[in-house]
């Protein structure tokens, strides 16, 4: 929908046009007045209908625009939705529903609001770090899963403003409409020689310039100058990039976060000034153009429909990715040998990992590709590539110097599927790896919903310990969860000592 004064507005047939080009209106628009009598909007500004309103030469343009999916981001809506006013959300469907970031509900109380939901990566990955296969399933993937959740996705933000010329033809690969990082413009943090505006429309609409990310330090009248500055040049966009927002008045814990109060403020200044030409549109308004057809990454491609639901996806009462299991073995039952349950008739399939050996690390940060460290609860320690593998040259080494709770854990990357294996609900997993120990050690495993999200689902009973010899541990999980589409395992070292952890195999049973 279209923020616009109430009072008169520039009305146009057909879709949105680009608005202003060097001074010149775009489009065959007539200059509409509101009826007699019509009330006036409590900010000033109304909603018009999706492709019916341009702005006259000379508008200052504001887009709001907030990454990361935090869970604080839905009080920030409303604080929007005060002043009816709409931003641009940029999400990350794996974090959809995890502790602390937005659930399904909010972010579809976010879209029926009228806010604009966009991408962020499935995962919030730097798509610098990571291989050209990896960038095309997180860019692609995630459009697509929240396309199939009911969003019309044409916008993306570049994750760590990483906008390498690969990434930027990824997104237009994924028919995306246009992309932002973050910096270009004059803001108070410096630039100063850059200019004051982004052009309408932008000089490049998959590299959208912006001020650096807003910082909690960022005074009422600093805010207020990133709009001063362009209604002083005579127009332009001002695309503000921000993070979150805290119930506080003065300061926030977080350095990108900043007070509801002091964003309340800047929106109560802000919204009256559509008088003066200045106007608020989220960042598909300003660009326009047509929701194309979703793609995923292996090619498959399917037509945006609005009205498909998630099917009973799993919403906010999806548990949190990132808790740890609080380090509990599953009363220290071992695998009797059973098949969890399977039929006896189906055969055990092999699932082939990326990389089960740990050999390869290709980025030389040294954490084996297709592999992840993570070390949840309260620990202190230490990870090291080791020359002490089973076979091979590498192994990894947790080490817990001291223990609080969690562990730390050695898991295959939580992806979109380019190192974690499609799993089948329902089925149950055998997982298998050489280690040596002088402390507890068990398996773990977690699953990705349908909707991106990662759930930390469960773990094996302790290991036997063994200092000095490489030992070969398995685990059968029990059977994946319905919704499950990929499987993550590993080994979690959970109390202090150290583990060697080697050659991992997974077979579906």
């Amino acid at each position: 929908m279209f923020p616009f004064s109430r009072l008169a507005s520039w009305r146009c047939g057909g879709v949105l046009s680009v608005v202003v080009s060097a001074g010149v209106l775009l489009g065959a628009c007539v200059w509409n007045s509101a009826p007699p009598g019509d009330e006036p909007h409590p900010a000033g500004q109304e909603d018009l209908e999706p492709g019916s309103s341009v702005v006259p030469p000379g508008s200052t343009i504001v887009t709001f625009s907030f990454a990361d999916s935090v869970s604080n981001q839905a009080r920030a809506g409303e604080v929007f939705n005060k002043y009816g006013l709409r931003a641009t959300f940029y999400m990350s469907s794996g974090r959809i529903g995890r502790s602390g970031y937005l659930s399904l509900d909010q972010t579809r109380a976010l879209s029926a609001s009228g806010h604009e939901i966009g991408s962020h990566t499935a995962n919030h990955v730097d798509l610098d770090t990571v291989s050209p296969e990896v960038a095309r399933r997180e860019i692609c993937d995630d459009r697509a899963i929240l396309m199939s959740l009911g969003f019309p996705v044409t916008s993306f933000a570049y994750p760590f403003s990483s906008d390498s010329p690969t990434s930027r033809q990824l997104v237009i690969d994924c028919n995306y409409n246009n992309a932002r990082a973050v910096g270009g413009i004059r803001n108070p943090d410096g630039c100063s020689s850059c200019p004051v505006a982004e052009t309408i429309p932008p000089v490049d609409p998959f590299l959208i310039r912006t001020p650096a990310s807003v910082k909690g330090d960022w005074t009422l009248a600093e805010l207020q100058g990133l709009v001063l500055q362009v209604e002083a040049a005579g127009g332009g966009w001002m695309l503000i990039s921000m993070h979150g927002i805290c119930p506080g008045v003065d300061a926030c814990g977080d350095t990108y976060d900043i007070p509801e109060a002091r964003l309340d403020a800047f929106l109560a200044w802000l919204a009256p000034r559509s008088s003066r030409g200045t106007f608020v549109m989220t960042t598909h308004e300003v660009i326009g153009g047509p929701v194309k057809p979703a793609v995923w990454s292996d090619g498959g491609t399917f037509p945006f429909d609005a009205g498909v639901s998630d099917a009973g996806v799993p919403d906010s009462g999806t548990p949190d990715a990132g808790v740890p299991d609080a380090g509990v073995p599953d009363a220290g039952v071992p695998d009797a040998g059973t098949d969890a349950g399977t039929d006896a008739g189906t055969p055990v399939v092999l699932i082939p990992l990326r990389n089960p050996s740990l050999e390869t690390d290709s980025d030389g940060n040294n954490v084996p590709d297709c592999w992840t460290r993570q070390n949840l609860g309260t620990t202190s320690g230490g990870w090291l590539r080791t020359t002490e593998a089973h076979t091979g040259s590498w192994a990894q080494r947790p080490r817990i110097s001291s223990y609080t709770s969690g562990d730390r854990r050695l898991v295959v990357t939580q992806d979109t599927g380019a190192c974690a294996p499609a799993a089948a609900s329902g089925r149950a997993y055998r997982v298998s790896a050489w280690y040596r120990t002088d402390s507890r050690a068990a398996f773990v495993a977690s699953y990705r919903t349908a909707t991106g999200a990662w759930v930390t689902w469960t773990s094996g009973p302790d290991l036997p310990m063994s200092p000095t010899t490489y030992l070969r541990g398995e685990w059968v999980t029990p059977p994946l969860p319905p919704g499950a589409t990929h499987l993550s395992v590993g080994l979690a070292l959970r109390g202090i000592g150290s583990a060697f952890m080697d050659d991992f195999t997974l077979e579906q049973l």
